[in-house]
């Protein structure tokens, strides 16, 4: 089980295949368990999974974490393990580190898929979300996030219980300041500048997010982009649609390695 050490904080990452590689980056709680189906791409590709500060079975260290700390460790594992370029796949809030990561180091970003991802917060129900993040992390009901996220994650018995101990196992003021910072994170302005191609996936039933599709659309106007829209499931894709979320993730990734994109910037 290898760890390295990030800013003075000892991660917890798994490194399965060969290949392309590709870095997936989980929502507050949550922690490498998101990605559990997500490991059947090992099979054509180095999938990369790693615990956040204060998840999982990764330190705690101080008890703060922001959206620009992640993305630095993300970055140093890159280092570590020797990555030339990187797709970044972010569940969720998950997105806002791998957009971060992208916009301080587009030369190691061959590019991002974002599920359900938004650029900032700025509609009420998407608010509301991580207020009640928030509050639940605020007051230490660890084992309440963990019954939460692994019923609305998980179908399997297998997955829900590695979901619920990853959420038990995680500090709660880190992924209560985790929340903190991901309601309060915006990369919009600096979207203009983002040049590497850009899948998003959104869940037909996800209402909440939908209107972000077109802030990316508006202001990433350098980037290539396409959109997914995932039938029968809400915001939890990777979780309750991977089959539909690995096939575009594989789609994607094989089009970064040859660099042929059906789809173009905005105009």
């Amino acid at each position: 089980m290898p760890f390295f050490l990030s800013q003075g904080h000892t991660l917890h990452y798994e490194v399965q295949g060969d290949g392309f590689p590709i870095i997936f980056i989980h929502p507050p709680a949550m922690g490498s368990a998101a990605f559990y189906h997500q490991q059947k791409l090992a099979r054509g590709f180095k999938v990369i999974l790693m615990d956040a500060r204060g998840h999982g079975l990764s330190s705690s260290g101080r008890e703060t974490l922001t959206i620009s700390e992640w993305a630095e460790d993300v970055h140093n594992l890159a280092d570590l393990l020797g990555l030339d370029q990187v797709l970044l796949c972010g569940y969720s809030s998950g997105g806002s580190t791998a957009l971060e990561f992208a916009l301080r180091w587009p030369e190691r970003t061959a590019g991002v898929a974002l599920a359900g991802g938004f650029p900032e917060v700025c509609t009420t129900l998407l608010e509301r979300e991580f207020e009640i993040g928030i509050h639940i992390t605020d007051k230490g009901w660890m084992g309440l996030l963990a019954w939460m996220l692994s019923v609305g994650n998980a179908t399997q018995a297998e997955h829900r219980e590695r979901i619920a101990d990853a959420v038990k196992r995680s500090s709660a003021p880190l992924v209560r300041s985790l929340y903190e910072s991901g309601l309060h994170y915006s990369c919009t302005a600096g979207l203009s500048s983002l040049s590497r191609p850009l899948l998003l996936l959104y869940g037909t039933r996800d209402w909440y997010v939908h209107y972000y599709q077109y802030m990316f659309y508006k202001y990433a106007v350098q980037a290539p982009k396409d959109i997914v829209m995932v039938q029968g499931v809400g915001h939890q894709i990777p979780t309750l649609q991977p089959g539909s979320y690995n096939v575009a993730v594989t789609q994607f990734a094989r089009q970064l390695e040859t660099g042929v994109f059906p789809f173009r910037a905005s105009t």
